[in-house]
């Protein structure tokens, strides 16, 4: 079972790598900033040119925001890896003010 468990592990460990970050759009047609999640080992490199058969272009949180704000459009996906994701989550997390935020009644 221990076996089982960890090739279960593996396996979904490599698929979440693989797994599309949206900026924005859910979509994923052609012409949208479409941005997948990689790692940059060898192993990841090869999976992303066999799914879109090109070489990964990495590109940063901020090139991410500033391509959305211009309306920019990339015809195949590009990759972030996992910590810039995060950034970009971060970035386009609704901010709230501290005095829009509700208090207990006294």
């Amino acid at each position: 079972m221990n076996r089982f468990a960890t090739i279960a592990v593996a396996a979904a460990t490599l698929l979440s790598a693989a797994a599309p970050a949206f900026a924005g759009d859910a979509s994923h047609s052609a012409g949208r900033i479409n941005v997948s999640v990689c790692e940059r080992d060898a192993l990841t490199q090869a999976a992303f040119r066999q799914n879109y058969g090109a070489n990964p272009v990495y590109v940063t949180a901020d090139q991410v925001l500033s391509a959305r704000a211009s309306g920019e459009r990339w015809s195949a996906p590009r990759c972030m890896t996992a910590s810039e994701h995060q950034r970009l989550n971060q970035a386009m997390a609704p901010r709230t003010s501290r005095a829009a935020t509700a208090r207990p009644a006294l």
